[in-house]
């Protein structure tokens, strides 16, 4: 089942979902990319639905402040009675076309999933200053049995682990594309992804040897709203009582009028293997 869930306007972009769900209501957390006068302006916003097909009118949760154009929410996490959100900076201050050497990641945290606080930065390089860590972007975080696992883009995806989303040790990295999308299932971790274009899975069992299950370009060539890209899968697992087992968010990139340039969809899914059969 297929949704489009915002259509890019002159004045507005929407890319790189994340969605959480709790007691039937489906939060959408997204890049909200505003065309103004001055330039482009990228913010983290909020929709929510209870049916995947009407949305509530977007709440814009970050700064306006090219300088960090707060974006890219990488999923939503329960510890110990906060939420927390993940996101990066994409740093435009000079006009640069993609964010700069000062990109970095954070986490904001909200008792009710609709206020939020400031963001707070991921040093997920250990204890090394900030402006050594190199830029990074796209982050995701997986409880894994009381671990946490964050995996961001830099020299491909990168991974690091902690126990309290505080102090973190670097695990490694694996080449691949970016905005990742992380599921456990049984003993194994399915690592979906954005190459050049369409929706790539890698699956591994150690985070050293990952196996290649190729790339979706779902069914690109009839949506002219996607006709440059389809990137950014976030796979949403459903709770039993829903027709439908997951949930795939994406964006499609469509620049004919700017940069950065993209609309939202959905499409409902009951196996992961339904998305490389389009």
């Amino acid at each position: 089942m297929f949704h489009l869930i915002f259509e890019q306007t002159d004045k507005y972009s929407y890319r790189d979902p994340a969605a959480f769900i709790k007691d039937g209501v489906i939060y959408l957390f997204f890049t909200l990319v505003e065309n103004a006068e001055d330039g482009q302006y990228f913010y983290v916003a909020e929709s929510k639905s209870t049916d995947f097909i009407h949305w509530s009118e977007p709440v814009i949760l970050t700064e306006k402040d090219k300088s960090k154009n707060y974006s890219s929410p990488g999923n939503v996490i329960e510890h110990k009675g906060y939420y927390y959100l993940c996101l990066q900076t994409y740093p435009r201050p000079n006009g640069e076309t993609y964010g700069n050497e000062n990109s970095r990641i954070f986490t904001m945290k909200s008792k009710d999933l609709i206020h939020w606080d400031e963001p707070e930065i991921l040093m997920v390089k250990g204890d090394i200053p900030v402006d050594k860590m190199g830029r990074m972007i796209d982050p995701y975080i997986l409880e894994d049995n009381g671990l946490f696992r964050c995996f961001f883009k830099q020299n491909g995806v990168s991974f690091s682990t902690s126990t309290d989303l505080k102090n973190w040790e670097f695990q490694g990295r694996t080449d691949c594309g970016e905005n990742v999308c992380v599921l456990k299932q049984n003993s194994e971790y399915l690592i979906f992804h954005s190459p050049e274009n369409g929706i790539g899975l890698l699956k591994t069992k150690d985070f050293q040897h990952f196996e290649d299950c190729g790339v979706t370009t779902l069914k690109q060539s009839e949506w002219h709203w996607a006709k440059d890209r389809v990137t950014a899968g976030f796979v949403l697992e459903m709770p039993k009582n829903y027709e439908y087992r997951y949930a795939l968010f994406f964006h499609g990139d469509n620049e004919e009028k700017y940069l950065f340039g993209a609309s939202l969809a959905v499409i409902q899914i009951n196996a992961l293997t339904e998305l490389f059969n389009h």
